[in-house]
């Protein structure tokens, strides 16, 4: 089983985390989150949200097949 993460962390790997609040205030879902970043606390559980990897994933320009070292500009 993946670790889970309590809100305050470090973001330990970019991906998608899927999302269990204490209570019943939400169903599960599912979020992104940058490495790096801290999980957020929830507006209504606080610090007794949790989250679990579920896709770990990295943004595409810095993937080796994608990289040129340059961004693209869209408009």
């Amino acid at each position: 089983m993946a670790d889970v993460l309590q809100a305050g962390e470090s973001v330990p790997f970019s991906g998608v985390y899927k999302v269990v609040h204490s209570g019943q205030q939400s169903e599960a879902h599912y979020v992104l989150a940058l490495r790096g970043e801290a999980f957020p606390g929830c507006l209504r559980c606080s610090d007794q949200v949790k989250f679990q990897l579920a896709l770990s994933a990295i943004h595409v320009v810095t993937h080796p097949f994608f990289h040129s070292g340059q961004r693209v500009k869209i408009g």
